[in-house]
């Protein structure tokens, strides 16, 4: 049986386009992402935006101006005159308000916590797409090497078909023979199909990253036995990791905010220097004037602040508490399915995958000899077939676990 002329240029046509670019290599692709992103570029805007806030923190109030006119009379033969009464005054001056200099501390500080947060944000959503532009190269690269593989298959279960209808003419063969081995060759070109179309899929999620690149053919995918952090340390420095720098820049924020609420126990202050220019027969004259706010209701106004901001930090330490756990858990369970696939593989790859090839050419070869049916062989053949497809899903589950823990932390990115 011969496969149709479409299914084959399906196939073949997007491979030979492909292979006319230069071939893109993971970390590349990592690169281009994270370079070019929207979201870190809307992390980088939103970083930039809170270190442009904080060289105005703890700053002095803007001074006011004060323009007026006091005692002016309304009534009599001087009504409305500025310059016929003597304590009739115009007066210009300026009004400048003095925050206690632990709130103005606290100020500055509370801005640099607000740009450590958004800078934590920022590195976190770095390795966020880092992690999965990984993980959608990963993907693509183990579909299209379940791919090639398959498709290595196609002649000899062509042949197997071709030689099971001669068979038959010749009256070695039974018709149900034929049909198994035409089954099987259907079979695979289905899956084969299927395969094709999750590669399209792959390359449609890898562009969602880095645009026309994802159109580049492959580079050999690296050896993912190794990580570039110890797994103990791993374990041990979860302060360090993305996920988390988040959490303790928030906190850090709360803590100042906490801190900036009780400083409104403290009384500011203010002056006003005042010129009071009066009519030409009277002397003009100056005043100074300090104000001091007066906290005398603490209880009903600064109180209840104080103890709202203490009780956003203890929820945001219960939240970072129970974020901790529940990032442990799953940077374990990671762990895990990355040394459980990779152990899984060292077997496909050793034993496993081996034998199938092993047992398929021997039943071929016994058919071809007349020593065995054909049926014998295209069931070897389909094991073969299955148990690559399974190798396949396994390595894209170690990439991807591989992937999560590659980048994890800041400095693990490229560049």
């Amino acid at each position: 049986m011969r496969w149709p002329r479409c299914l084959l240029l399906s196939i073949a046509l997007p491979l030979t386009c492909l292979a006319d670019r230069p071939e893109l290599p993971l970390d590349e692709a990592v690169a281009r992402a994270v370079a070019t992103a929207p979201e870190v570029t809307a992390g980088e805007e939103a970083a930039a935006a809170t270190r442009d806030l904080a060289v105005s923190a703890g700053r002095l109030p803007d001074p006011a101006l004060i323009v007026g006119v006091e005692n002016l009379p309304v009534e009599g033969p001087d009504a409305w005159s500025t310059a016929a009464d003597f304590m009739t005054m115009t007066n210009f001056g300026l009004m400048q308000e003095f925050p206690s200099r632990q709130k103005r501390r606290l100020e500055r500080e509370r801005a640099s916590a607000e740009t450590g947060v958004a800078d934590a944000e920022l590195s976190d959503t770095r390795l966020r797409v880092a992690r999965e532009t990984a993980r959608a190269w990963i993907r693509r690269a183990t579909i299209e090497s379940a791919l090639d593989a398959l498709t290595g298959l196609r002649a000899e279960l062509e042949l197997g078909a071709t030689a099971a209808r001669a068979g038959v003419r010749a009256g070695r063969a039974s018709t149900a023979e034929a049909l198994a081995a035409e089954s099987a060759v259907v079979r695979l070109a289905t899956r084969l199909l299927d395969f094709e179309g999750k590669a399209r899929q792959a390359r449609a999620e890898l562009a969602r990253w880095i645009g026309d690149e994802a159109e580049r053919p492959l580079a050999r995918p690296p050896a993912f036995d190794a990580l570039p952090t110890p797994v103990a340390s791993l374990v041990a420095d979860l302060g360090r990791h993305g996920r988390i720098l988040p959490l303790d820049a928030r906190l850090a924020a709360a803590r100042t905010e906490a801190e900036l609420a009780r400083s409104e126990r403290r009384p500011d202050w203010s002056a006003e220097l005042v010129y009071g220019r009066r009519g030409p027969a009277f002397d003009d004259m100056a005043s100074l004037r300090f104000t001091v706010d007066l906290p005398l209701f603490a209880r009903q106004r600064q109180d209840p602040v104080v103890a709202a901001r203490k009780a956003d930090l203890r929820r945001l330490e219960a939240e970072r508490d129970s974020s901790l756990r529940a990032y442990a858990a799953e940077l374990r369970q990671a762990l895990i399915e990355w040394e459980q696939a990779g152990a899984q593989l060292d077997q496909f790859d050793r034993e496993l995958l081996p034998l199938a090839r092993e047992r398929s050419r021997a039943a071929l070869a016994a058919y071809r000899s007349g020593a065995a049916d054909l049926r014998l062989a295209v069931d070897a053949l389909q094991d073969e077939i299955d148990l690559l497809i399974e190798r396949a899903e396994l390595a894209n589950t170690r990439g991807s676990a591989w992937a999560y823990l590659r980048y994890l932390e800041a400095r693990q990115l490229p560049g």
